[in-house]
């Protein structure tokens, strides 16, 4: 598999797109965090380029959830609602969680940086009030790209990488995890 088939099943998706995107999931945040007054999990992806979603970006969504619910049942935090939405913006996940919102980050952060497909996945925690709790919140360093071990936003501004080379990283990690736990 390169890179090209990561695109394989999906639409390119509009700037616009993107942007409404952000701004429904700012709203369903918002309402998940009025009625519940609990932790919330913001699940999305790190998925380069104009496609966001296909089946295999379905697939490390997929991943994703099952880690974070495993992680939650081995801390005993229990999830009292979730929600996933399949757009074009990409595959989305949340689930409100009775448990220490910087308890809760940091255990994302842990499958962040641990788990193999982590690096693929953008795990947002809030607070019972809403207030998003971020890695230099708790002393920690910015994401590391992709390709080299500079900060991830400082690399991505300056496209450092082009999608093609993002692209073949994201599938070689992608198809290596694949063969390991899934075969």
């Amino acid at each position: 598999m390169n890179g090209a088939d990561l695109l394989s099943g999906g639409q390119p998706v509009t700037l616009e797109e993107m942007l409404l995107a952000r701004e429904k999931r700012a709203a369903r945040q918002r309402h998940a965090v009025a009625c519940y007054r609990v932790s919330l999990i913001s699940l999305t992806l790190v998925a380069p380029g104009q496609v966001k979603n296909s089946p295999v970006w379905q697939r490390v969504a997929g991943y994703a959830r099952e880690a974070v619910l495993t992680c939650c049942q081995q801390h005993e935090w229990v999830s009292v609602w979730e929600k996933s939405i399949d757009e074009r913006s990409g595959p989305e996940w949340m689930a409100a969680v009775c448990a220490p919102a910087k308890n809760l980050k940091q255990a994302m952060l842990q499958l962040e940086d641990e788990h193999p497909l982590g690096r693929l996945w953008d795990i947002d925690v809030l607070d019972s009030e809403g207030t998003g709790i971020s890695r230099r919140a708790l002393g920690l360093p910015p994401r590391q790209c992709l390709i080299c071990q500079d900060d991830a936003h400082l690399c991505a501004r300056a496209r450092r990488h082009t999608p093609e080379l993002l692209l073949e990283e994201i599938t070689k990690r992608i198809v290596s995890y694949e063969r390991r736990h899934h075969d």
